[in-house]
């Protein structure tokens, strides 16, 4: 879109004051064009004039419009409607979005370093992939949101927002409504989600390091596969959330330890078989034990040591393994499918097919 088709997408004529209405924006909406960076520009231009209450100014009214791959940066769309854009792969570096409208936006891997998205309409949007340093999203309304595409009788694909593999640094989520929000995957550190709604809010792979959760509504929220440092357990009431296991005492350690070493060693006759399935397990040292067979399905192991261990036909699926050391660990014939070894160490760790069976080391 050129500026000059820009300029004619405008109401001509109106003064900022008559933009405000909402009846005149919705009137003379941008609807699924591609939006050049040039038109872009001349948009944020007439978007100011809107702002600042100066004639011929008009308020950025978009549906389902294109904007992949822009410039955005430093601009200001303060209270702006952005309904089902697609800014994926923008550069957003402290833009303005405060009160804005962007029910259904995308931002996949987007630069969002220090936008500010204050009390935005946010419902549905995805942020997957999006770097969001600082970003500040204070009271924005997060909640299930789906945009109906022109054409189409209902709305189809994702309702919920989501920032699967996020990176959250710093960044300021308080008093959100994130009601069913997906943060599977994201790295958030120093955020703060004090006062939040995180009701069913689901955090499957996320990382959270001194996060502020002082206030906020954990009901149902799922963390059993979330790797949480203490500072941001001890900060949030997590009585009615879903967590993991809790990993054992060291003296139940040592006899859960014991009693599948002899389940080994007498052919499954006695003992039993160690199950740490979906119990948190971050920073637990196993170097050099032996528990060939035992169950981690589902288990936090972050920062857990293995060096050495005997871990053959073990099941490590779907476990969440960040920084685990592996050196010189024996996984022959272990499963390790959906299984999250972010930053693991395998050196000289043996893998393949476990002698004497069928099985292989499954990846």
């Amino acid at each position: 879109m050129s500026d000059r088709s820009a300029q004619a997408a405008r109401p001509e004529g109106i003064e900022a004051s008559a933009a405000r209405s909402k009846g005149s924006a919705d009137g003379n909406a941008i609807v699924g064009r591609r939006i050049s960076q040039e038109a872009l520009n001349r948009l944020n231009e007439l978007h100011q004039r809107y702002l600042k209450g100066i004639p011929n100014g008009w308020c950025a009214v978009m549906k389902e419009c294109d904007l992949t791959g822009l410039d955005c940066r430093n601009l200001n769309f303060s209270h702006g409607h952005f309904i089902g854009c697609d800014f994926s792969g923008s550069n957003l570096e402290d833009a303005y979005f405060m009160g804005s409208n962007l029910f259904g936006a995308n931002f996949d891997g987007c630069n969002m370093t220090r936008t500010n998205f204050s009390r935005a309409d946010l419902r549905g949007a995805n942020f997957a992939d999006a770097e969001m340093t600082g970003a500040q999203l204070d009271g924005a309304d997060l909640r299930r949101g789906a945009v109906i595409k022109r054409g189409a009788t209902a709305a189809s694909g994702r309702e919920n927002s989501t920032f699967r593999g996020a990176k959250m640094h710093g960044t300021n989520m308080s008093e959100c409504k994130l009601l069913d929000a997906d943060f599977e995957g994201a790295t958030i550190s120093g955020a703060s989600l004090q006062g939040a709604d995180l009701r069913g809010a689901s955090f499957a792979g996320a990382e959270l390091t001194g996060v502020e959760l002082m206030g906020a509504n954990l009901s149902d929220a799922d963390f059993r596969r979330a790797v949480m440092d203490d500072a941001t357990a001890s900060r949030g009431d997590l009585m009615r959330a879903t967590r993991p296991r809790p990993a054992p005492s060291p003296e139940r350690m040592a006899k859960i330890l014991a009693s599948h070493l002899e389940w080994i060693q007498t052919g499954q006759q006695r003992g039993e078989r160690a199950d740490f399935a979906r119990m948190d397990l971050s920073r637990s040292d196993f170097s050099r034990a032996v528990l060939a067979g035992a169950h981690f399905r589902e288990a936090i192991l972050a920062d857990a040591n293995f060096e050495k261990a005997v871990l053959a036909a073990a099941d490590f699926s779907d476990a969440i393994l960040f920084r685990a050391n592996l050196k010189g660990a024996d996984l022959r014939g272990a499963d390790l499918r959906g299984a999250d070894l972010k930053d693991a160490t395998q050196d000289n760790a043996k893998k393949g097919e476990l002698d004497g069976t069928s099985l292989s080391t499954r990846l």
